[in-house]
């Protein structure tokens, strides 16, 4: 634009209006704890494990729904398998691989959800527990994070499993132990 004063004095104004690229603290990050203890009949912890999971496409697609127009089903539960096949965003790695029969378990109570403290994020909490007496399996592998609703006796799909986790070692549960999973979202927004 070139604007003209009464002196006639020429001035021109350019403005190059091209996306910048964004820095890593102007993206939206999220990060998923999975923890996992395996109690003994007396509470004695037999296993522990603590890792970040996989976030799969569904899981991606999960969340922006969930922030757009709450169109998502809620997370329901967790199931078990005894698959090793490494985690994947999406096919063979994006959901369940070798399912536990009767390993599906709604969550214990209502995901809680609390912030980091100031400027730290939010994070929100599930936590599944399958007691004695259920699931017994000496090679636990896996664990996935289902919306299917209501929870059905099956392995599920890609299409209803927002986060998988693979055990770095099997865990064996035995008819007397408990396994606890809890998985902590963790949202840091810029």
């Amino acid at each position: 634009m070139t604007a003209v004063d009464k002196m006639s004095v020429t001035d021109s104004v350019v403005a190059v209006l091209s996306p910048a690229k964004p820095s890593a603290r102007d993206k939206i990050q999220m990060r998923v704890n999975v923890h996992a203890v395996l109690y003994d009949k007396d509470g004695n912890v037999k296993y522990e494990e603590e890792g970040e999971n996989l976030v799969t496409d569904h899981g991606d697609n999960f969340i922006a729904a969930r922030i757009y127009d709450n169109a998502q089903n809620i997370v329901s539960g967790m199931r078990l398998g005894t698959g090793n096949t490494a985690a994947a965003k999406s096919g063979a790695g994006g959901a369940i691989v070798t399912y536990i029969a009767a390993s599906q378990r709604a969550l214990d109570a209502a995901a809680t959800d609390a912030t980091k403290g100031a400027g730290l994020g939010w994070r929100t909490t599930y936590v599944t527990t399958w007691p004695a007496g259920t699931v017994t399996n000496v090679a636990i592998a896996e664990v996935v994070m289902t919306d299917e609703n209501p929870l059905t006796d099956v392995a599920g799909a890609v299409g209803n499993t927002p986060a998988r986790f693979v055990f770095a070692a099997t865990i064996d549960k035995q008819a007397t132990d408990s396994l606890e999973v809890t998985w902590q979202v963790d949202f840091l927004g810029a």
